[in-house]
C-alpha cells in the first residue's frame, strides 16, 4: 500500500497553513510554500521572523521530531532556506530530476499559455537547485 501524502490546509491568509501527518511531496510542500508567503503577506511578518512563525506547523511525528531536534538551526535560516533543507531532508535524492525534466519538455501539442504555466511551476520549484534553476533571462530564452 502506498504512503498517504500528507494534507496541507489554511482557513484563510491570516493563518499560517498546517501540515497533517503523512508523506511530504513536491505537490504539498509547494503548497505549503505559497500559503506561507500568502500568510507572511497578510500578517506584514518580517523576513527574521518568518521560519519562528510556522516551523511548528506539521503535524508528522517524525518531521516535527527532526524540526525539534535542530529547531536552534531552522530558525536562523531565511524561509527560502527553510523550504530548501525541508525538500532536501524528506524528499528522494531524485526529486530535482523530474522538474529539471520538465523545463527540458517541448511544448509539442501543449496549449502555449499552459505549456508556459508548467515551465514556470517548475522552475519554481527548482530554486533551491542552482544548476537546473533558470533566471528570468534564461527562462525566456528558453521558451523561445
Amino acid at each position: 500500500m502506498a504512503p498517504t501524502p500528507a494534507a496541507v490546509t489554511q482557513s484563510s491568509a491570516s493563518h499560517a497553513p498546517m501540515v497533517s501527518g503523512g508523506t511530504l511531496t513536491v505537490a504539498n510542500l509547494r503548497a505549503f510554500e505559497q500559503g506561507c508567503k500568502q500568510y507572511f503577506s497578510t500578517k506584514a511578518i518580517a523576513a527574521p521572523d518568518q521560519v519562528c512563525r510556522i516551523i511548528y506547523n506539521f503535524e508528522d511525528e517524525t518531521v516535527s521530531s527532526w524540526i525539534f531536534n535542530i529547531k536552534d538551526k531552522l530558525m536562523n535560516l531565511s524561509f527560502l532556506d527553510f523550504m530548501a533543507r525541508l525538500r532536501d531532508k524528506w524528499l528522494s535524492n531524485t526529486w530535482f530530476i523530474e522538474y529539471g525534466k520538465i523545463l527540458m519538455t517541448p511544448q509539442s501539442n501543449m496549449p502555449f499559455t499552459q505549456w508556459v504555466n508548467t515551465l514556470r511551476n517548475a522552475n519554481k520549484i527548482l530554486r533551491s537547485k542552482e544548476d537546473l534553476y533558470m533566471d528570468n533571462k534564461r527562462l525566456r530564452r528558453h521558451i523561445r
